[in-house]
């Protein structure tokens, strides 16, 4: 709903509470204030994260690729929504986590090798990439029949818009499986922030019933789907697994 379905509801609630409660309104005011919720928690659910890592002086067990993928993920999203004119509500907790995720790539720079032309040149990359998106420059194109019916693609050809809006799920799955594969082989999940995933997996929750709720955008349904769905599995490693041994933090120090 926009703004002025909201200031319906709003003078609904004023002048007959019982009309009121027999409208979509209760479910309307309902999704707005849990969109908001999850953007108020998304400004700083990566700090529990960031302050593990500053105080163990250590990245140890956090993929780089996990981080840097998640960088480019959210960058991307906001990418793909702000040109859209959606509700603040339905996505605005992508450009905190933006935000976050920026300070995170870096500081595992920083820590694994420090700022060097690699960083730069990927950083570089991925605000040109950002940029490129959301100014939709791509042009459509085809893909081809085979992968269309693998796919199971009703039509072959992608939309910009389509491809800013698809292409974060892709980085989520990739940015989160070699966390998740590391995670087994090392058999333990190092300086990942329990709490931080955990927020992850609520607000991921939320956003679905949001979504579920005011958007009609399979791209994003999709996507939150895919967020919940990776970040339980590793929320699971955190409690199976376990942290950093202490031989391997001894050794990190």
């Amino acid at each position: 709903p926009d703004n002025a379905g909201m200031d319906d509801c709003l003078q609904q609630l004023l002048n007959n509470t019982t009309a009121f409660l027999e409208t979509e309104c209760p479910k309307v005011l309902v999704s707005k204030a849990i969109g908001y919720a999850v953007i108020a928690g998304s400004a700083l659910v990566k700090l529990p994260q960031i302050l593990k890592i500053h105080r163990a002086g250590s990245v140890a067990g956090i993929s780089h690729a996990s981080v840097l993928f998640e960088f480019v993920a959210t960058l991307v999203n906001v990418s793909y929504f702000l040109p859209l004119g959606y509700p603040f509500s339905t996505w605005g907790e992508n450009a905190f986590l933006l935000a976050q995720n920026s300070a995170l790539y870096i500081l595992h720079a920083h820590m694994s090798g420090g700022l060097r032309a690699s960083f730069l040149l990927e950083a570089s990359a991925a605000c040109a990439s950002g940029y490129v998106l959301y100014r939709r420059l791509v042009p459509d194109f085809v893909l081809p029949a085979a992968a269309c019916g693998a796919l199971g693609l009703r039509r072959c050809t992608v939309s910009c818009e389509e491809l800013a809006g698809t292409l974060p799920m892709l980085l989520g799955l990739v940015g989160r499986l070699p966390q998740i594969a590391q995670n087994l082989r090392q058999r333990h999940t190092g300086e990942l922030a329990f709490i931080t995933y955990l927020l992850n997996v609520a607000g991921a929750g939320a956003r679905l019933f949001t979504t579920l709720q005011e958007l009609d955008d399979p791209i994003a349904l999709a996507a939150v789907v895919l967020s919940l769905g990776l970040n339980l599995v590793i929320v699971a490693q955190i409690l199976l697994l376990g942290g950093t041994p202490k031989k391997a933090a001894n050794k990190a120090a």
